[in-house]
């Protein structure tokens, strides 16, 4: 027994499992395995020791038993010593660092969706739970295997595992995902998780074969990289590529599968028009090629049809195009009750002028603090940015509304602004917030403005010190149509946007089963029910929204919806691939919090 506990201490320490055997240390709990479910611990089903042993050295010893990081901060896991005060030093003073959160193998940057298991103590960085919090560190919603792919053999053997055992299957890049699909409820426990984080190779090329009318080349990046990875080779060579603004977020995942925005889309449209190229791992394990050529409806549905559902994208190629000059300037408002409203009204109601400028603003809010920082514009110069912000600053003065506003600048590319001017207070991990949102219309903005601003007040009046606003003006529509919906499988209203907008609602921390249902109830039916009532003709970003959004399937996808499922039935009939309000995730179901299981 005592060389038992020793080895697991010692995989606890290295989190891998190397060729030894694996020692189970979840009570498994004793059940019938029903067809219809996914398989898990305890069932007749489930892996022998040797048959994970077996597939650990089809990986090349790759497979790691998941234990969470902040174990370390703890007397012990699960009945295992783990208390490593030097290591739990590290850890908490890591815990909001996003690119160390994406080098761990299962734990999310948003650590309500793990039921914030193990979380050290980030106030003293010394071992214990956070203040107030229970004293025990457990799996939580975590899965306990991973495989840390580092090419597309390792990402071959995982899927015919999974498939063949019946197993949960995970799709894990950077943990960057504020709805948390993969982890909800109870959803990680018993899965598979194939970590594609280590397939980082970045490859820029001057031709493109494939590109009609496009002589600027492309970049071929693997599903591991990350937008400041790729920004950081693209800039010195003067290109840009479409992409986001949070720098740990995974290029070939979520962004390009969700569709995608970012500073340029004013001037470039929705990020998935810009994929030319995937390279995934099906469902039966083969390795296939998708772009316009060669299956080309998967490769359609890949460009925002739905992340973590089709297939396992180990690349994607995307254009490059020349960088061009940008201007840039910061706003922030500050001022208390009417008059930070009135100011907030009068900056989001003209949300449209700026978009149809070609515009991109990001920002940041809550009660009596409204952060635009920056205010983005492709290729124009300042005289014409001013043309188009000084009537705000001018009503702003004229509402005697208390603002500050940065120098405007204007730099020969994007990358300069970016390491200038933004914001970046967002950028950390280790937040503990659910999330909603909307992808605003140009329409509603324009026939409901004074009231979607009075919606925002109600929301955070609502619950207040608890409810955040974030967001990003910007109509990827404005430069870049698509009425036939070629480009990309997004909503319509992707190409009509005058706010992608989120907001935060932040729960007590150390919840209860009965608060998490609550804090849930409160994100979906009152928050998100005021923000809809005021936006009927508006949709939600697939990757930015609320993961219990009702009639997601309408909500994320609208009128595309019946043909991207379709592709899901065509390459995934047995649903080997599965993640909460994704494509064709309605035929499943948690049971008994427990078991994954198809709705009959």
């Amino acid at each position: 027994m005592k060389a038992n506990i020793a080895r697991l201490v010692a995989l606890a320490a290295t989190n891998t499992l190397a060729s030894q055997p694996l020692v189970d240390v979840r009570e498994s709990f004793s059940s019938t395995v029903q067809p219809e479910c996914k398989c898990y611990p305890g069932d007749p089903c489930w892996p022998s020791t040797a048959e994970w042993t077996t597939l650990n050295r089809t990986v090349g010893s790759r497979l790691v038993r998941a234990i969470p990081p902040g174990a370390v901060c703890y007397d012990s896991f699960e009945g295992t010593p783990t208390k490593n005060p030097s290591k739990c030093v590290e850890v908490a003073s890591q815990w909001s660092n996003a690119s160390w959160t994406a080098d761990q193998a299962v734990i999310p940057m948003i650590p309500l969706w793990s039921n914030s298991t193990c979380e050290p103590n980030t106030a003293t960085g010394q071992p214990g739970p956070p203040a107030g919090c229970p004293d025990v560190c457990s799996i939580g919603f975590l899965s306990q295997y991973a495989i840390l792919a580092n090419s597309a053999d390792d990402v071959v053997a995982g899927v015919n595992f999974a498939r063949n055992k019946k197993l949960r299957l995970i799709i894990r890049n950077t943990g960057h995902c504020f709805m948390g699909r993969y982890l909800t409820k109870d959803l990680g426990y018993g899965a598979l998780v194939i970590n594609t984080h280590r397939l980082n190779s970045i490859k820029f090329e001057s031709k493109c074969s494939l590109c009609d009318g496009h002589s600027s080349g492309v970049v071929k990046v693997g599903a591991g990289v990350m937008f400041q990875d790729v920004y950081a080779e693209a800039w010195p060579r003067n290109l840009d590529v479409l992409g986001g603004e949070c720098p740990t977020v995974g290029i070939a995942g979520g962004f390009v599968q969700g569709g995608g925005q970012g500073p340029l889309s004013g001037h470039y449209g929705v990020g998935s028009d810009h994929a030319i190229s995937f390279d995934a791992v099906l469902a039966n394990g083969e390795v296939v090629t998708a772009d316009a050529k060669k299956n080309a409806d998967l490769f359609w549905a890949l460009k925002g049809g739905g992340m973590g559902t089709f297939a396992v994208v180990t690349s994607v190629t995307l254009k490059t195009y020349p960088t061009m000059p940008v201007t840039g300037m910061g706003l922030t408002i500050t001022d208390t009750g009417d008059r930070f409203w009135e100011g907030v009204r009068i900056w989001h109601t003209m949300a449209p002028t700026y978009t149809a400028a070609g515009m991109y603003v990001w920002y940041a809010m809550q009660e009596g603090s409204l952060i635009a920082q920056p205010f983005v514009a492709p290729n124009m110069t300042t005289q014409q940015f001013n043309a188009v912000v000084d009537p705000l600053l001018e009503r702003l003065r004229g509402a005697n509304i208390n603002f500050t506003t940065t120098e405007v600048k204007t730099f020969p590319k994007f990358g300069d602004l970016y390491q200038d001017m933004w914001y970046n207070a967002f950028h950390g991990s280790g937040l503990g917030a659910y999330f909603g949102g909307r992808m605003i219309s140009q329409q509603d903005v324009k026939k409901r403005g004074n009231d979607i601003v009075a919606a925002f007040r109600k929301m955070s009046d609502k619950y207040p010190g608890q409810v955040l606003f974030g967001g990003h003006l910007v109509n990827p529509g404005n430069k870049v149509k698509d009425p036939e919906q070629k480009l990309s499988a997004v909503h319509p209203v992707w190409r009509d946007t005058a706010d992608i907008q989120i907001f935060l609602y932040l729960p007590p921390p150390c919840m209860s089963p009965q608060q998490r249902t609550e804090a849930e109830r409160r994100v979906t039916t009152e928050l998100g029910g005021i923000l809809r009532a005021v936006t009927p003709k508006s949709a939600v970003y697939s990757n930015e929204g609320d993961v219990n959004e009702p009639n997601w399937q309408d909500a994320f996808w609208g009128p595309v919806y019946p043909r991207v499922l379709r592709i899901k039935k065509k390459y995934d009939p047995d649903d080997v691939f599965w993640s909460k309000s994704s494509t064709g995730s309605e035929g499943w179901a948690l049971q008994n919090n427990l078991k994954l299981c198809k709705v009959t």
